[in-house]
């Protein structure tokens, strides 16, 4: 009943316990000070007005608890502090193919509400990936910095966390950034585990879905998706699968990458507190300039629409086939990047040429960057996998195949079928099992059925289908068998790709 009158209204006494405390606190308690304390960060509008909430807010008390408790913003600007994060773009402490693409995805962070209710809700997150020593936690708690004090031993989320208590904390932290730290198994054994808990990340985020979850009394609770966006920090990248794959976007530092001054003086301006007041004034430069009445907000939902739909359309048009995926998350990041250099213009001085070019530079790296997502999305996918191990089983002599045309009076325990100069005619289970099993041994996944797999093989066009049928009648030794038979040529140019 709170939750919908609110506490003024004091219903009477029950018959339970609880009943008559509620009561005797309601009635002892009505001039006792009114607060309201927010549990999520992020754009909320109050008494008609649009504010950004982060803990630090004089007016606003906003109270994450446990690791959360490092994130806050010192609400005061100066040029200095708008010069300072621009030199992220000039003196990177890392190559440009990592620092744009971190800066985009941080910038766009506190545009999340708006794109979400334009329809077009970022839906990846970003995987900085590297050896041990190559500075990527570090590289990820100065983007942290934004949003409050991290260094690299206190970031915020981890992989030692569960699964859910990550998701859980990711609904509080809206419209900021985030950092899931270390994903790094151990073990053999612990692989699964942080693959599963990766996976879990990867589709909530992909999906923006929170876990539906039912009350004690079988009603159901409101989901609780992630609501900002995520880096995560690993040493490689996961066996997730192809739509895992897609689901992230790939940054990988090397540990000579690396400048250590550079990097140890804009640690030292955020510890300073300089990357948080740059963060204000660029929320403050969105709320002024977009937020000021109900029109503007519905212009400025219709602009980021816009420019995702312009930015989305083009990299498909100008660029290569691809997963569906990857020219929505380009279309993202380099809306991020276009509000960063605006901001640098219309607040910071910058010049309107300096500007454009950048954005041409952002928008070369995305391209490249795209190209290498997709490349690791098709060899995640079932049907590549499927060829990479099938070659390396015939090249390692752990299967056979015979000649179609030539008469066999042996065939050996290994093997899986026939061939000839245009097609490989495979015996599906066998060989479907025989797979399944080296991946098994190398740690790998590979879940797909046989059926799925004909099916996934036939839509690529890599196997020759009959009447509906995803295997094809074939006499060998004058016996018919049923068989799939796999394009030699296109099988060849696949598993070269991996090389």
């Amino acid at each position: 009943m709170a939750e919908r009158w609110g506490m003024d209204c004091i219903l009477e006494v029950g018959k339970t316990v609880k009943d008559c405390v509620r009561h005797a606190i309601q009635t002892t308690a009505a001039h006792a000070e009114k607060k309201t304390v927010f549990a999520v960060t992020g754009w909320k509008k109050i008494a008609e007005e649009w504010y950004y909430l982060m803990p630090g807010d004089d007016n606003h008390t906003v109270d994450l608890h446990g690791k959360l408790q490092g994130y806050g913003m010192e609400r005061k600007c100066d040029p200095f502090d708008i010069q300072t994060a621009a030199c992220l773009l000039r003196k990177m402490p890392v190559p440009e193919e990592v620092m744009f693409p971190l800066l985009a995805f941080t910038f766009l962070s506190p545009l999340n509400h708006f794109l979400k209710e334009a329809g077009c809700e970022p839906k990846f997150v970003l995987l900085l990936s590297g050896k041990t020593g190559s500075r990527k936690s570090t590289l990820a708690a100065l983007m942290l910095s934004f949003f409050g004090k991290f260094t690299a031993s206190e970031l915020p989320l981890s992989f030692r966390d569960t699964a859910n208590s990550i998701l859980l904390n990711t609904f509080s932290l809206k419209d900021v950034l985030t950092v899931i730290d270390d994903l790094h198994p151990s073990s053999r054994m612990e692989e699964p585990k942080m693959n599963g808990t990766a996976q879990a990340i990867m589709r909530a985020y992909g999906d923006r879905t929170g876990k539906g979850r039912l009350r004690a009394d079988s009603t159901p609770m409101e989901s609780r998706p992630p609501q900002g966006n995520a880096i995560i920090t690993a040493e490689f990248a996961p066996d997730i699968g192809e739509s895992g794959t897609a689901r992230y976007f790939a940054l990988e530092l090397k540990e000579k990458d690396v400048d250590l001054e550079t990097l140890t003086a804009f640690q030292n301006e955020a510890d300073d507190g300089t990357l948080q007041r740059c963060m204000f004034a660029y929320t403050e430069w969105i709320r002024e300039g977009f937020l000021f009445s109900e029109e503007s907000v519905q212009e400025f939902q219709k602009y980021l629409r816009t420019r995702f739909l312009f930015y989305r359309d083009s990299f498909r048009k100008d660029s290569i086939q691809c997963h569906g995926r990857v020219p929505e998350t380009v279309a993202q990041l380099e809306i991020g990047i276009e509000f960063f250099l605006r901001f640098l213009h219309e607040r910071g001085g910058f010049a309107d040429d300096w500007c454009r070019e950048t954005f041409e530079r952002v928008q070369s790296i995305l391209t490249r960057l795209a190209r290498k997502q997709s490349d690791s999305i098709n060899e995640d996918k079932p049907t590549h996998v499927f060829i990479h191990k099938l070659f390396s089983l015939l090249e390692s002599e752990k299967a056979c195949l015979l000649k179609k045309n030539e008469i066999h009076d042996f065939v050996p325990q290994h093997c899986i079928g026939y061939e000839d100069e245009a097609w490989f005619y495979l015996h599906t289970d066998i060989t479907h099992r025989m797979v399944r099993k080296l991946c098994d041994e190398q740690g790998e996944s590979f879940a797909i059925k046989p059926k799925g797999l004909l099916k996934a093989l036939a839509e690529e066009d890599l196997i020759k289908t009959s009447a509906g049928q995803n295997t094809v009648s074939i006499r060998i030794n004058g016996k018919s068998k049923r068989l799939m038979c796999l394009d030699k040529h296109k099988a060849k140019l696949i598993a070269e790709e991996a090389l």
